[in-house]
């Protein structure tokens, strides 16, 4: 079975990725998402261990932005590589998106701060292929994760423009959508939504980009059957 989507979606007991191929998924007990981590890999680490994730019961679900601030973006993302390597599923961030854009324009240098780190992982072909491999998108049964939002316009959310799901703000989280799901999403930072870091829920949508690149904390929610909790570990 082939597939054309861009996005990762769990159905009838197949996960369809990017690259149109289809392989058996096992039913989870628990989703877990987890977004915005920038290179804060031991408040990462932490925040797996606090709510116990294991990958043969929950489906860890990550909606980007892996690198870019805290002091070890590479170290995320080879573990990012590793937990997907178990059955996690990793999404496309505006930052692993600007890595992949840098690398297909001919890696011209930039400033000091960016130049180190997207050298480092174009000379890594293992970590380059991989992230020129994420998708966009997942859905379940209840939810869609997107980094960044989805078109509220639009009515079949798979068609929002790629750059739409990397970097929508105000357009997104201030109006209602027509997806029918609950969608979990990154990229805005929560204390921007409601003045502090911890998860966001509207009525539609929730937020859960904790501020790690800003020295916020990294955000788990969890959803047990319709149940949603977070927790979260300072950076």
């Amino acid at each position: 079975m082939k597939y054309n989507f861009y996005y990762v979606k769990r159905e009838r007991g197949l996960q369809a990725f990017s690259g149109g191929i289809a392989v058996p998924d096992q039913a989870r007990g628990r989703t877990i998402f987890i977004s915005d981590i920038h290179g804060h890999l031991r408040p990462f680490a932490r925040l797996l261990k606090v709510v116990d994730y294991r990958p043969d019961r929950d489906q860890l679900v990550l909606i980007g932005d892996y690198i870019s601030g805290g002091p070890d973006s590479l170290g995320v993302l080879r573990r990012v590589r590793q937990l997907c390597a178990d059955g996690a599923v990793a999404l496309r961030g505006n930052h692993e998106e600007a890595v992949v854009r840098w690398m297909r324009g001919g890696m011209k240098p930039l400033g000091p701060r960016r130049d180190p780190l997207y050298r480092a992982i174009a000379e890594d072909a293992s970590l380059a292929s991989f992230l020129r491999a994420l998708p966009y998108a997942w859905e379940g049964e209840r939810w869609v994760a997107v980094h960044a939002g989805i078109d509220p316009e639009k009515a079949d959310w798979r068609q929002t423009a790629k750059r739409d799901l990397l970097t929508i703000r105000e357009r997104f989280y201030t109006r209602p959508h027509r997806v029918g799901k609950l969608v979990v999403f990154g990229h805005t930072p929560c204390m921007m939504l409601h003045g502090t870091h911890d998860v966001w829920y509207g009525s539609d949508k929730v937020g859960i980009d904790g501020g790690a690149r800003h020295g916020g904390q990294v955000n788990a929610l969890v959803d047990e059957g319709g149940a949603l909790t977070s927790t979260a570990e300072p950076v």
